[in-house]
């Protein structure tokens, strides 16, 4: 089954592929246009064990699905998980600076816990964080990705500021994983 999802924004390609693959379906080929798509789907197929390759086609790229049984999500206690939201890259909106602060402190913080979070995820102004303007958010993100924290950034967010070449840390990533993420654990703080 050939899927063509080129000219749509993620996480629309993800999501027509999952529905496929977890229907069953084999021979499983999708139609993207960039990178971004490639490496999203890609992360759907490890996750459904059935991994991905991709290869160009025209202008456009083709990813194809490896045939076999789709995994079923594992059940996953949550009583006990969370996540960290930035939707800014400051914490509060009256003052940038003393926002801009307490955002590379909290991460600090967050770094240093004993109880880290399952993910940080950056959506809208907060992948400015990721960008490596202020270094130590970046070593102590990289800590947290050290103690099992996934780190998610929005590309679409990444793309709109013209940052995707900036990122320094954290994987690129799309709505679709980012919600999944929030759906996953018992508690979500946004900061």
């Amino acid at each position: 089954m050939r899927i063509d999802a080129g000219g749509k924004q993620c996480p629309i390609p993800v999501i027509m592929a999952k529905k496929e693959l977890e229907a069953g379906e084999q021979d499983v080929e999708i139609i993207v246009d960039g990178q971004t798509q490639i490496d999203n789907l890609t992360r759907l197929g490890d996750a459904l064990g059935r991994p991905a390759t991709s290869e160009p086609c025209g202008d456009k790229f083709l990813v194809k699905f490896a045939n076999g049984e789709t995994k079923k999500s594992a059940h996953v206690d949550v009583a006990d998980t969370y996540a960290v939201f930035f939707n800014s890259n400051a914490i509060g909106t009256n003052n940038s600076e003393l926002g801009g602060n307490l955002a590379k402190m909290a991460i600090f913080t967050l770094s240093e816990s004993d109880k880290v979070p399952s993910y940080v995820l950056f959506m809208n102004e907060g992948v400015k964080l990721v960008t490596g303007v202020e270094p130590q958010i970046v070593e102590n993100l990289n800590t947290l990705i050290e103690k099992g924290t996934k780190v998610l950034v929005c590309g679409t967010c990444l793309n709109f500021y013209g940052l995707k070449d900036e990122l320094k840390v954290g994987t690129v990533s799309n709505m679709y994983d980012i919600l999944g993420a929030m759906q996953e654990v018992s508690k979500v703080i946004k900061l």
